[in-house]
Parts: C-alpha cells; structure tokens; sequence
C-alpha cells in the first residue's frame, strides 16, 4: 500500500506477523528502502520494486530503525543483491554487523534460559553499517528526512521523521493493533527511555504515523500519540 504517494508500506502475512515487519519504500530519484523484514523476505522485496517499474540496483540506501532479526533478517542478501549502503544508528551498529550477538529475549529469566538453546531463531547474518546516524542528522531525500533517536525498545533504535510529508516512520518505538500499544516487553531494554522516547516523539509535528507492525494511522496521529503518552504517565511498570 502506498502511505502517501511517495512511501510505500510493503507486508507479508505470516505466522510471525506481516513478513515479520513491515518494510517500506521511500521514492525519491531511486528507493531508500526502510528495514528488511526476516530472513526470506528479500524476494519479495525485490518483487514490490519490479512491480513498481525500478531495479533492484535502484535501491541505494537501506536505514535500520533497530537491529533485531525481524528488521533486519534479509539485510545482508539485500546489501549484496543491490550494492546499497547501510546506515543505522551507532548504539545498534555492533548488533548488525556482528560485533555483537543478537540478544534474543531479554526478560522474564525463565524463559531466556529456556529459549537458549534455540538462539538460531533470532541470529541474523552480519552485514557492514556504512554510514552512522545520530539525533538530528538529516538525509537529502524528500525534502530532508531527519534522524530521531529513541532508545528503549534497543539502545540504538530510530524515527524518520519526513516534515515534507508530515509523517514519521517509528520502527518499534509503538505498535498499532486496532490501537497504539508498547512493543513486547520481551525484547524491550529499557521501559523508562521508551516511555521518554515516545513523549519525544509527541512533540513532532506530524499527522501520518507508520509503524513497524501494524497499519499506519493516516489522519491526526499525533493527537493519539500524545494521548498514549499520558495513559503511560499514569501506568506503574515494574
């Protein structure tokens, strides 16, 4: 689906959820495509690009909201598929290109002893970060895409937020099923920066919200994000 005329929302149905997450084509003299989905989703990438009249070397950037595998899982095929540079932020950087071992679920302890053996489900394959992005940098595309960084979900987790077209894409930083929620809590490293991060994003000035998983909300998406935000000042979180 196209969210507006020049980002399109590519999703695959699966048992995990749509691909695993949603990904996202940003159209401008070539794709900057945003995440990759799981491992497996690269062919269906490169299809959503053929039926939308480009190559696959027209993709010339790939941005990482975070690191985790179900962003990232066809990262490294598509890196070698199309020749395009990786730009993510630095605190994830070390998940993707491997310096680092994808942590899998980090809470409760029972079941990240009881998963451990079965790390394999959530390894991804290391591919080179060509390019860091820190708090306010800005991209030359679409009339400038500015980088917020909003830790919580992983250290390194980003927004795009577009002001051309009023929207921000967050990656993990909130879901929507039927209505805003917080990420698993499962894989979350830090509940007191997320609720922050999210009364940071309530104070962009936009009206279209895509998320990572779930339908984007095309229509006055602050005013409910900024709603969420109170709901979670008034929550205990243990």
């Amino acid at each position: 689906m196209f969210v507006t005329k020049n980002i399109y929302q590519s999703s695959r149905r699966s048992i995990t959820g749509p691909g695993g997450a949603n990904t996202f084509f940003l159209i401008d003299k070539g794709i900057t495509l945003v995440d990759t989905g799981l491992r497996g989703r690269s062919k269906r990438i490169l299809s959503d690009v053929r039926r939308l009249a480009y190559k696959p070397s027209d993709i010339t950037q790939i941005i990482l909201t975070h690191h985790h595998s179900d962003h990232m899982g066809s990262l490294a095929e598509l890196k070698n598929a199309t020749g395009a540079r990786v730009l993510a932020h630095p605190a994830d950087a070390p998940y993707i290109d491997g310096t680092l071992s994808q942590p899998g679920p980090l809470r409760p302890k029972w079941l990240v002893k009881l998963l451990s053996p079965f790390s394999s489900m959530w390894s991804t394959v290391p591919a080179e970060v060509d390019r860091l992005l820190n708090d306010g940098d800005e991209l030359p595309l679409l009339g400038g895409i500015r980088i917020l960084h909003t830790p919580g979900h992983t250290p390194g987790s980003i927004c795009l937020f577009i002001p051309r077209e009023k929207l921000v894409i967050v990656g993990d930083l909130l879901t929507h099923r039927i209505t805003l929620r917080l990420p698993s809590r499962l894989f979350m490293v830090d509940m007191e920066q997320e609720i922050n991060s999210i009364k940071k994003l309530a104070g962009i000035d936009f009206s279209v919200i895509a998320f990572g998983h779930g339908r984007p909300i095309l229509h006055e998406a602050r005013q409910e994000v900024i709603r969420f935000a109170e709901k979670l000042d008034k929550r205990k979180f243990r």
